[in-house]
């Protein structure tokens, strides 16, 4: 008798190229996926649901259910009967019409720990333990925010304090330094007052002033900077020279909410010896609370060595802020922090399901991908450097990933790796407006800049919205809506189609739509419901950004849309790579039938039985106990022995 994994784990790592991660894995250059592809299954053909977009995905994963079903068909959402143009981001768990895993497994008395998963906040579960799940990263936020504008941090995301103009960053001017109360330095030691106005705060938030001296230790120029609140001993919140980061920085900081505790760190990234050129960062003013349910956890996680970023880092990067080793070094804190909490709570919590979410590679490819891709770099040169910088993120993911199963993980522990898409480099520039605006589909008012401009409803017969969708202005449906829901709605339909495939780009000479399908037809995708559009499309990856409006199965250069599944532990084929189709959604059946766990209601999936030891166990246990309940039956049934 086979014996059932005693707990699991879910690992999910956001948008990897997967077969980079397996090449450099099998190299041994990430050994802790590496170890799982030794003693586990690797299925090269994982297809991710369609749009190829972060919630979708991970909801799929969590229940086991197609997009049509769980009704997260984007990265926004629309609601029916709403504006056309009224969106929102899709994290919110109280739009999931489908039961996630960690909820159904609750009825069995299961508890679980769910770590920055996408879409699972507000927290469904009553016995058991969440830790973001708003956005992407833990203080990254995206409940209730409107797609325009995208995502805000909660407290402040990234700052630099410079001698040089960079966008958004807060100049700073050095002039001679007087009035420290207690704090010794040079005669020569200059001093500057920042005034810093966070950036897209999720609650207004008060300027924040710091007192910045730079002074001379060695008598050889300008080599240490002090930081302070106040122009006294007490004051000071960090000492560097260049290269030096602060330890973490706790503090109190005022918002239109009240005051709110937050955690950050700094660092020294450039001070010449003339202080002409000066940058101080800072990777966001992280927020200790309003990440956790229940709310106590706030205060049980610590972490001396991470940070519960948002965003951090990637733009700074993109805006030369910072160089690429201080990026790496950023998002390890968030690598660090997400070990930190994990090994807290498998620790120190009873537990029998984990899932956790580590959104790098996606926002690595987002920053650097067309760069990556020797078909779309700058030179061999530049895309060898940012392969390098590629590989130590990847690496960081791993290190992550390594202590995670170290404190959570043993012989009895199913382990699964996945992700919710791939990606590729961005590539030429498209937009489906130009597409309905050419076929007099959508019309817009006179005026307006580019693709700001305002739609005219009154003679507007469809229009894109967001990835993948298209929709039909209906009367009776939409507010404005001006086409009938007779034929008229049929012949607009045809004519989106028409135009979507007989498109040519006028700059590439392509025609960048692989499909064009009425609603209806888009159920062979998964797409279904009063939730997706009238027309759904994709595009080819020669087009478009680093995914999302692409098939699962698309293509180009290095990069690719399928996603990574690697499935270890007991009852699992070691060292075999399958070459069947693996859907995301078959993740939560198979777990569930190797752990004996109840299945989420509207799970769809299949379970993976060539990755399995013994595909027919389960029913060999059933008929040696059916055999054994009849012997039961004929020894009790028999007559008394005299």
């Amino acid at each position: 008798m086979t014996t059932a994994p005693k707990k699991a784990m879910v690992l999910g790592i956001d948008a990897p190229i997967v077969p980079r991660v397996v090449k450099w894995a099998r190299e041994g250059r990430l050994p802790t996926i590496k170890s799982l592809l030794d003693k586990g299954v690797f299925a090269p053909n994982c297809l991710v649901p369609f749009p190829t977009i972060t919630p979708p995905g991970w909801t799929s994963i969590a229940t086991g259910a197609w997009p049509g079903t769980h009704g997260i068909t984007d990265f926004d959402n629309h609601i029916p009967g709403t504006p056309l143009d009224l969106t929102h981001k899709a994290f919110d768990s109280r739009e999931v019409l489908a039961e996630p895993i960690w909820v159904a497994t609750e009825r069995a008395g299961k508890r679980s720990i769910v770590m920055n998963y996408p879409t699972s906040w507000p927290s469904h579960l009553k016995d058991g333990w969440l830790v973001g799940g708003v956005g992407t990263m833990v203080n990254d936020w995206r409940l209730e925010v409107s797609m325009d504008t995208f995502s805000l941090s909660n407290l402040a995301p990234d700052i630099l304090l410079a001698t040089e103009s960079y966008p958004f960053a807060t100049e700073i001017a050095f002039q001679t330094a007087q009035g420290w109360a207690g704090v010794e330095h040079g005669p020569k030691a200059l001093e500057a007052k920042a005034t810093v106005v966070p950036r897209r705060p999720l609650h207004k938030l008060e300027p924040i002033t710091w007192y910045v001296l730079v002074d001379q230790s060695a008598g050889k120029g300008f080599d240490t900077v002090t930081v302070a609140r106040g122009k006294s001993k007490q004051d000071i919140i960090a000492r560097l020279k260049v290269g030096e980061w602060s330890s973490n920085i706790y503090d109190s900081f005022p918002t239109e909410k009240g005051p709110r505790k937050a955690v950050f760190r700094m660092k020294l990234v450039e001070l010449s010896p003339d202080a002409a050129r000066f940058r101080l960062y800072v990777p966001g003013l992280c927020a200790l609370e309003g990440w956790a349910a229940p709310q106590a956890l706030e205060e049980e996680i610590k972490s001396e060595d991470g940070l519960p970023t948002a965003r951090a880092g990637w733009e700074s990067f993109l805006m030369e802020w910072i160089d690429s080793e201080t990026l790496v070094e950023t998002i390890d804190f968030h690598h660090n922090w997400l070990a930190d909490a994990s090994t807290y709570l498998l620790k120190n919590k009873p537990w029998d399901l984990y899932f956790l979410h580590v959104h790098t590679p996606d926002w690595m490819y987002h920053t650097f991908s067309k760069d990556l891709d020797p078909l779309t770099s700058r030179s061999a040169q530049v895309a060898a450097g940012f392969e390098k910088l590629e590989l130590a993120l990847y690496q960081g993911v791993d290190r992550c990933l390594g202590r995670i199963m170290a404190a959570g993980a043993d012989d009895d522990t199913l382990i699964v790796v996945t992700s919710d898409h791939g990606a590729k480099a961005l590539t030429a520039g498209f937009h489906v407006e130009d597409v309905l605006e050419e076929a007099g589909l959508t019309v817009y008012k006179a005026g307006g800049d580019g693709h700001q401009k305002a739609v005219d409803w009154s003679q507007t017969k469809a229009v894109g919205q967001r990835y993948v969708h298209i929709y039909v202005n209906t009367k009776g449906r939409d507010p404005d809506g001006i086409v009938e829901q007779d034929e008229e709605y049929e012949r607009v339909r045809d004519q989106i189609i028409k135009a979507l495939h007989e498109y040519v780009d006028p700059k590439t000479g392509m025609k960048p739509i692989t499909l064009a399908l009425r609603r209806e037809d888009a159920r062979i995708y998964g797409l279904y419901g009063d939730r997706v559009g009238d027309v759904i499309y994709a595009l080819d990856p020669r087009f478009g950004k680093e995914h999302g409006n692409f098939l699962p199965t698309a293509k180009y250069g290095i990069g690719g849309m399928n996603g990574l599944f690697i499935i270890a532990g007991p009852g699992v084929k070691q060292g075999q790579t399958i070459e069947r189709t693996v859907h995301l959604t078959d993740i939560v059946p198979t777990m569930c039938h190797l752990m004996e766990l109840p299945i989420p209601e509207q799970c769809e999936g299949s379970i993976l039985y060539q990755a399995l030891e013994d595909p027919n166990a389960k029913d060999k246990e059933l008929q040696a106990l059916r055999r054994n309940v009849e012997r039961l039956k004929r020894m009790v049934e028999r007559p008394p022995m005299c």
